[in-house]
């Protein structure tokens, strides 16, 4: 059986904004809400290369003595202009910014890449990274890149869908994934659940 663990990275310092190719560090070096990890057993550990993501995987793999894969394309979205500037609704960008939000396939961020852009660089990142092989993975990424995953694996069509302005992945959650093998389909166990431990069984 092959499970990958997609766990968002924890809270950043920093006001509310889009924070997309920013490297804005984390709150706490080791975040509260990723503590269930080191209860955790995997055999690779991947990460997207900004540090919010990157330092804990990285206290990971030194914690199970592992290489860290580091995976640039699954970055979060760039979001140009707008990237790691704090929302205010005086600005000039707000109503533009509203409309992205309501229409992300729709409206491409000022010097930033467009949501389809962002999808096909993080799906053939997946197709990459999940090749098959027995065991348990650690993934820590970025919220809109968990969101993009989750969709493609249960065939949920972006442009006909509120998916990622009503699902919320909260900092240190998890969404689990596995297959028996190589030619089983994809199953989602559960989608930004708190950290904990789950129970180990074989799939039928």
């Amino acid at each position: 059986m092959q499970q990958i663990d997609l766990v968002r990275h924890g809270p950043v310092a920093g006001p509310a904004a889009l924070y997309g190719w920013t490297d804005v560090a984390l709150q706490q070096s080791a975040p509260a809400c990723l503590d269930w990890l080191n209860k955790q057993n995997y055999q690779q550990v991947l990460s997207s290369p900004l540090q919010r993501c990157r330092l804990s995987a990285e206290a990971q793999a030194q914690r199970l003595q592992l290489l860290l894969v580091v995976e640039p394309d699954f970055k979060e979205m760039n979001f140009g202009r707008w990237d790691s500037v704090p929302f205010d609704e005086q600005s000039p960008d707000w109503p533009a910014q509203q409309d992205f939000w309501q229409q992300p396939f729709a409206i491409t961020p000022p010097a930033g890449e467009s949501l389809t852009e962002f999808q096909q660089r993080v799906l053939q990142a997946f197709e990459r990274h999940s090749q098959y092989q027995s065991g348990r993975a650690l993934w820590l990424l970025h919220g809109g890149v968990i969101r993009l995953l989750l969709a493609h694996l249960l065939h949920i069509d972006l442009r006909h869908s509120h998916w990622l302005q009503q699902l919320s992945i909260g900092y240190g959650s998890v969404s689990r994934i596995s297959r028996y093998n190589e030619q089983s389909p994809w199953q989602v166990h559960c989608i930004a659940a708190p950290g904990f431990s789950f129970e180990q069984r074989e799939l039928p």
